[in-house]
């Protein structure tokens, strides 16, 4: 449990501000919705999900925990979509429903990179039975990476 509060936390903290900043935007400029389209805001979750994924391996956990963490990450959007854009903003339920579906599925799909990434870098850079130090390579991911 403390690593799924730890793989969170700050991922939470850092969302719940870029949302509110984007739903304040868009209350007080209603234009801004044509800027907020799809291919603007997909980097932005799918690099949240890569650092929840990061993350949740880099605390320990495996890559069914950063999988979770990052479903669970992907309902935020989901709930400010259908309530604060779609409900709040009139963009209605249907559209609401369309854009927490597509902020769920990047920040999941993110997440599945970053895991991915750094499981395949402990693999890579350790050894069987022993630790990055005892390797001679820890210091940097490039140096952890380097063939011996």
């Amino acid at each position: 449990m403390a690593t799924m509060y730890g793989t969170l936390k700050w991922p939470v903290i850092g969302l719940l501000i870029t949302g509110g900043l984007h739903f304040t935007a868009e209350a007080v400029v209603p234009d801004m919705k044509t800027v907020f389209t799809p291919s603007v805001l997909a980097p932005l979750l799918l690099a949240y999900g890569v650092w929840v994924g990061y993350r949740a391996v880099g605390l320990g956990g495996g890559y069914g925990q950063a999988i979770l963490a990052g479903a669970l990450l992907g309902l935020l959007p989901v709930v400010l979509d259908i309530f604060g854009f779609g409900l709040i903003l009139g963009r209605g339920l249907d559209a609401g429903v369309r854009s927490g579906i597509f902020g769920f599925l990047f920040i999941f799909w993110g997440s599945l990179a970053g895991s991915g990434f750094a499981l395949s870098g402990v693999t890579a850079a350790v050894r069987v039975g022993e630790s990055v130090a005892a390797s001679g390579r820890a210091g940097s991911p490039a140096k952890a990476l380097e063939p011996q």
